[in-house]
C-alpha cells in the first residue's frame, strides 16, 4: 500500500507511513508540514516550573486527564466554614516596659545591696548585715534577690 505526500504527491516510504506521517522528507514539505514537539511549563507549588516535552495532542490529552491540575494535599480534610465570633473586649493593658522601668526599691536600698554583694555576701547575709547597720531601709532577703537580678541603673 503506497501513500502519497500531501504536499508534493511523491510516494512516502512504507516505514514513514506506518509511523503516521502524511508528508515526505523533502525540504519544502518538511518546512510546510512538520510540527515539532511542544514544550509546556507546568507550575509546581513552592518550586520551579516543571517542563514537559511532547506533541501538542499528547499535552492536551494529559491536561484533560488532570495530570497537570493542582493536587489535593488536604489529606481528606475539607475546609468547613464556621461562623466567626468576635473576641470579648478587654481593657487595654499597661505596657510591660513601663512597669519594668520603675523598680520597687529606692536608690539607697539598691546602693546598700550592691555594696554588700560586691563584698561577696549572699542575699541572706546582705539582709542580716543591712538589718544591723541600716534598719530604716527595710532590706529583706527577697528585696536583695530582686535588686541583684535587675540590671544596673
Amino acid at each position: 500500500m503506497t501513500t502519497n505526500c500531501i504536499g508534493c504527491g511523491r510516494a512516502i516510504p512504507a516505514e514513514r507511513a506506518e509511523l503516521g506521517y502524511t508528508y515526505c522528507t523533502a525540504p519544502d514539505c518538511q518546512a510546510q508540514y512538520r510540527r515539532g514537539p511542544t514544550v509546556t511549563a507546568v507550575a509546581v507549588n513552592k518550586s520551579g516550573d516543571a517542563f514537559r516535552v511532547a506533541e501538542p495532542d499528547e499535552i492536551a490529552a494529559r491536561a484533560a486527564a488532570g495530570e497537570f491540575a493542582t493536587k489535593n494535599t488536604g489529606l481528606g480534610t475539607a475546609p468547613v466554614d464556621t461562623p466567626r465570633v468576635p473576641a470579648p473586649r478587654r481593657p487595654p493593658r499597661r505596657p510591660v516596659a513601663a512597669r519594668a522601668a520603675r523598680p520597687s526599691w529606692t536608690p539607697a536600698q539598691e546602693n546598700v545591696v550592691r555594696l554588700y554583694a560586691d563584698m561577696g555576701l549572699s542575699p541572706r547575709q546582705i539582709a542580716e548585715r543591712a538589718r544591723q547597720n541600716t534598719p530604716r531601709l527595710g532590706i529583706t532577703e527577697a528585696l536583695a534577690v530582686r535588686v541583684l537580678s535587675a540590671p544596673r541603673r
